[in-house]
């Protein structure tokens, strides 16, 4: 039997500065995601750094290759990646989406996974609206991508022998990035309800057909779960995770909030045991410091189920 460990991270502007100044080192992330167990995760507030950056752990180390799966790099990912490899000897890989302008190089979502026991099959950009009565919707343009997973399981022969067969899997996973609140609470809660709506209208006009193990996981900036985009997620078949409102983010000046969000599709036999947990540290001002003003959340999907085990 197999779980496979999905999270999210709002990694707080990582690369947004020269490597001297920057808040983060690639060591403790690599630290954090390797104690989370994780096997993909979402990434928010990733900045791109330079494609010709050389990359050493020291100057008589190797130079560290891009583990990124396309031009679009962040060099503090590449480290954290040689790291998890260097400690788990499974190789991992990333990649950073566009935002709406195509141009941007900051604040990008991005998915980084383990390479051995997920396989990226093909990224697809939603067709969300990205204004409506003056209001800018979805800056972080969001992307479906269709992940596949294989794994031997037990199935008995015709002639009533047990033989073990490579099975595959797969899932649907939607990064999230929503509009944040500043410049009015009020007036973002209903942008972000707009969002809710384009994106679930994006989900349902797709042409070709997604893997309904549909997993929508990042950092909603929502405040809590009276929210309308909750309700308009929940009216499209999407069970909010942090329906409690546990808190996800933490900062001396705002204090706790409920941001970090995973939504999954209601219904699914792989979902049956999920839940959000919030991997956070006893000690927040050094979160906060070393790596983010957002916790981490992780999920477990059962990634053994099919209608012929369900389990």
């Amino acid at each position: 039997m197999s779980y496979l460990q999905i999270a999210s991270w709002n990694i707080e502007h990582l690369g947004g500065q020269p490597r001297a100044q920057r808040k983060q080192s690639a060591y403790a992330l690599a630290d954090h995601i390797e104690m989370s167990g994780i096997d993909v995760i979402a990434l928010q507030e990733i900045y791109l750094t330079p494609e010709d950056e050389e990359l050493r752990l020291s100057p008589t180390q190797p130079v560290i290759a891009s583990r990124a799966t396309t031009n679009r790099r962040n060099s503090d990912l590449d480290i954290v990646c040689y790291l998890l490899e260097e400690h788990l000897d499974d190789p991992w890989a990333y990649q950073i989406l566009q935002n709406r302008q195509a141009g941007d190089k900051s604040q990008l979502c991005a998915v980084m996974w383990n390479t051995r026991r997920v396989a990226l099959d093909r990224v697809t950009p939603l067709d969300v609206s990205h204004s409506d009565g003056g209001d800018a919707l979805w800056d972080r343009k969001p992307h479906l991508l269709s992940f596949t997973s294989e794994h031997k399981i037990w199935r008995r022969t015709q002639d009533g022998e047990w033989q073990q067969i490579a099975e595959r899997r797969r899932f649907s996973l939607v990064p999230l990035h929503m509009k944040s609140n500043y410049g009015g609470v009020t007036q973002n809660r209903k942008v972000r309800a707009k969002e809710a709506a384009t994106l679930c209208a994006a989900l349902n006009s797709l042409a070709e057909p997604f893997d309904p193990s549909l997993i929508l996981i990042g950092d909603t900036n929502i405040l809590n779960n009276a929210e309308p985009a909750i309700e308009t997620f929940i009216d499209n078949g999407l069970i909010d995770l942090n329906n409690n409102d546990s808190a996800t983010y933490w900062s001396q000046q705002y204090n706790e909030a409920p941001f970090d969000r995973a939504f999954v599709a209601s219904g699914r036999l792989e979902f049956r045991y999920t839940r959000q947990y919030v991997m956070r540290s006893s000690d927040l001002t050094a979160h906060d410091r070393f790596l983010s003003d957002h916790y981490m959340i992780k999920i477990s999907v059962k990634d053994y189920v099919d209608d012929a085990d369900p389990r």
